[in-house]
């Protein structure tokens, strides 16, 4: 699997995270392909508190996390295995996904795995897909 890294001069990203209601504050796992030099982007961009969670990690998140980033996802298919434990994320939490703008199937898997899509911005053939964690009567009702 070609892993391609999240770009030096990723522009968009910052604003995407903006306008998803991220702030620098917040506690941020970012995980999958590509996951180490997204949380070094992110630090560097000023969110301090970004941390790298890897696939062997069995983290339970101590206050529960404000956001998953996964920096690079080939396929839907692949999604359940990045997502980090129950008690990880915060219910209400965003996920911002970066994909090949031509994945296809990703509404579906994210509906199944309790987030709902909000916003899909396409650039320089990529998606950042941000969606938020249901909540559990809203993810049992699903």
């Amino acid at each position: 699997m070609t892993v391609e890294p999240l770009p030096s001069d990723s522009g968009g990203l910052a604003p995407c995270l903006d306008e998803a209601g991220v702030s620098r504050s917040d506690l941020i796992l970012v995980a999958g392909p590509g996951s180490l030099p997204a949380m070094l982007w992110l630090c560097r961009h000023g969110y301090e508190r970004a941390v790298h969670l890897n696939a062997s990690s069995s983290r339970r998140a101590s206050p529960a996390a404000d956001v998953l980033f996964i920096p690079h996802l080939a396929a839907a298919s692949g999604l359940a295995s990045i997502l980090p434990p129950a008690g990880c994320l915060r219910e209400g939490a965003v996920l911002v996904l970066r994909t090949p703008a031509g994945a296809t199937g990703m509404s579906a898997e994210l509906a199944s795995a309790g987030w709902s899509l909000e916003h899909r911005l396409t650039e320089k053939g990529h998606a950042i897909l941000v969606a938020r964690r249901l909540a559990e009567a809203d993810r049992k009702a699903a």
